[in-house]
C-alpha cells in the first residue's frame, strides 16, 4: 500500500497549485484546470504522444482524455476524427476547451465510464487507453475523480475495457493499450486469454527522470482479425510494428512473445 499512498499524496498535492495553468506542448496552447489529472506529475501522456503508431486518416476513440493529450495531438496531425471521453466531467470540459483554443474541429468529447456512453453503432479504427495501471485492492474506494485516473481496483476496469472494446472496432481495427513495468502483465495476460484476444507490444521505452518503462500493446480479436493461421502470428505482428521512430524515444519490439490467442503464449 505504500506506493498507492505515495500516488494519492501526489494527486492531493497537485491540486494545491494555482489554477488555471497554461502549458505549451507539441505546438499546442493548452490550459490545465483544477480537478484534472496533473500532467506535470505523471509523464505517460507525453511518452505515448511522442511514440504513437501510425494514425493518419484513422477514426480514433480515446478513453480517459484528461486535459487532452495525446488525443488532441492525433486529431490535429492526421487522424480523420477523434471521440474523446472521460469519467471526470472536469476533464471533459478541459479537453473541449483545449480543442477550441487550438482550432481542432474534428473532435467530440463526452462524459463516459469507459464505453458506457459510447453509441453502440459507432466503430473506430483505433481505441486507445492510457490505462490506470496501478493495481489497487478489490475493496479500494476512490476518494475523488483524480484517483480514477491512477488506480484500477482488481483490474476490473481493464477487464471491462478489453471485453467490451472489440464491439466498437471497425473490421481490421485494433485496441492500443498503454501500460508500464509498474503494471501487472500476468493479469493482463489472463484477461486477454479469457476474451479470445491476442496482443503484441508495438512500442516500449523510457522517459528521462522516470523510473519505469512504458509499453504500448496492440490488441485484436484472435488470429482471424489478421486473416492468418496461428503459425503465422510472428511474421504478421512483425510487419505491424516495423515502423521507424525518433532516436532515443522508444524501440520497436520484434514480437517474440505474444499474449493471448488460442494457445496463450506462442
Amino acid at each position: 500500500m505504500k506506493e498507492l499512498d505515495r500516488i494519492r499524496t501526489t494527486l492531493r498535492t497537485s491540486q494545491q497549485r494555482t489554477f488555471p495553468r497554461q502549458i505549451r506542448e507539441f505546438g499546442l496552447d493548452l490550459i490545465v484546470r483544477e480537478g484534472v489529472f496533473p500532467p506535470e506529475d505523471f509523464k505517460s501522456w507525453r511518452w505515448f504522444s511522442e511514440n504513437f503508431p501510425p494514425f493518419a486518416t484513422k477514426t480514433i476513440l480515446e478513453i480517459g482524455c484528461g486535459f487532452g493529450l495525446p488525443g488532441l495531438l492525433l486529431a490535429k496531425t492526421g487522424a480523420l476524427s477523434l471521440l474523446a471521453c472521460d469519467i471526470n466531467p472536469s476533464a471533459v470540459a478541459n479537453t473541449l476547451e483545449n480543442a477550441a483554443r487550438n482550432g481542432i474541429d474534428n473532435v467530440e468529447v463526452i462524459e463516459s465510464d469507459i464505453f458506457s456512453n459510447i453509441p453502440p453503432e459507432r466503430k473506430f479504427d483505433i481505441i486507445f487507453w492510457n490505462h490506470p495501471w496501478n493495481l489497487a485492492p478489490e475493496n479500494f474506494e476512490f476518494t475523488d475523480d483524480l484517483e480514477r485516473g491512477a488506480f484500477d481496483p482488481g483490474y476490473r476496469q481493464l477487464e471491462r475495457f478489453l471485453s467490451e472494446g472489440r464491439a466498437f472496432l471497425t473490421e481490421g481495427g485494433k485496441i492500443l493499450l498503454g501500460f508500464s513495468t509498474d503494471a501487472r502483465d500476468d493479469l493482463l495476460e489472463r484477461i486477454i486469454a479469457a476474451n479470445d484476444l491476442k496482443s503484441v507490444i508495438v512500442r516500449e521505452g523510457t522517459y528521462p527522470n522516470v523510473n519505469l518503462t512504458y509499453k504500448l500493446f496492440s490488441v485484436r480479436h484472435s488470429a482471424t482479425a489478421y486473416g492468418l493461421r496461428p503459425s503465422m502470428y510472428r511474421s504478421s505482428c512483425f510487419q505491424e510494428v516495423a515502423h521507424s521512430l525518433p532516436a532515443g524515444k522508444a524501440q520497436v519490439i520484434e514480437p517474440s512473445v505474444i499474449l493471448g490467442g488460442p494457445n496463450g503464449h506462442t
